[in-house]
């Protein structure tokens, strides 16, 4: 491999742990606030709002992390 390609082999490899990183983030925050928001009695309406104002997701990707996070409250 040459020199340069080896270069940008590692430039892509970190563009790529950055961009994972920065999903886990998203990730962690979208976590929290789900569970924040049900703690406090928020309806998912408002928990998909709060996700959107304060992570700046769209509807659709909110909506997949209320799906996936959302405890069952018994």
């Amino acid at each position: 491999m040459t020199q340069v390609a080896q270069m940008l082999l590692e430039e892509g490899r970190e563009k790529g742990r950055e961009e994972g990183r920065e999903e886990g983030r998203e990730e962690g925050k979208a976590e929290e606030i789900i569970g924040m928001g049900q703690e406090f009695g928020l309806d998912d309406a408002a928990i998909l709002k709060r996700l959107q104002e304060r992570i700046g997701l769209s509807l659709e990707n909110a909506a997949v992390y209320l799906e996936r996070y959302k405890k069952q409250l018994v």
